[in-house]
């Protein structure tokens, strides 16, 4: 992606949202960042432009994919990288928008192609 996006990222470790904060600002989006899905649906319940939501799956309380879910009845636009410890599956989840999966740990080069693949689904 060559245009600067609004990225929200979402993930309940604090070094590892700061490193994924970091590496998304390298590439050269914008970033808001949220602990949890509570607080990432109330960025999301505002009018700050968000083009992407950055998601761990493993969130307390609501699941990555329960997020991404209610975040396309708000805004069916949104774009949507998740992120997972485990073991990466093959597809992505059955939602209704554009995503793609991003496994941990991931270096600079693995982000850069997530949103690249991104990209290429819109």
């Amino acid at each position: 992606m060559s245009e600067a996006l609004s990225v929200l990222v979402v993930e309940d470790d604090e070094l590892v949202r700061e490193a994924t904060v970091g590496s998304v600002i390298d590439l050269g989006h914008r970033v808001l960042e949220a602990a949890d899905a509570d607080a990432a649906l109330q960025m999301l319940n505002g009018d700050t432009t968000i083009d992407v939501l950055f998601t761990d799956v493993r969130l307390p309380g609501k699941s990555g994919e329960q997020l991404a879910r209610e975040a396309w009845r708000r805004r069916p636009s949104l774009r949507v990288i998740f992120t997972s410890g485990g073991q990466v599956p093959e597809t992505t989840p059955e939602v209704p928008g554009p995503a793609v999966w991003l496994g941990k740990p991931y270096k600079w080069d693995d982000l850069k192609r997530a949103f690249e693949r991104l990209a290429r689904r819109r």
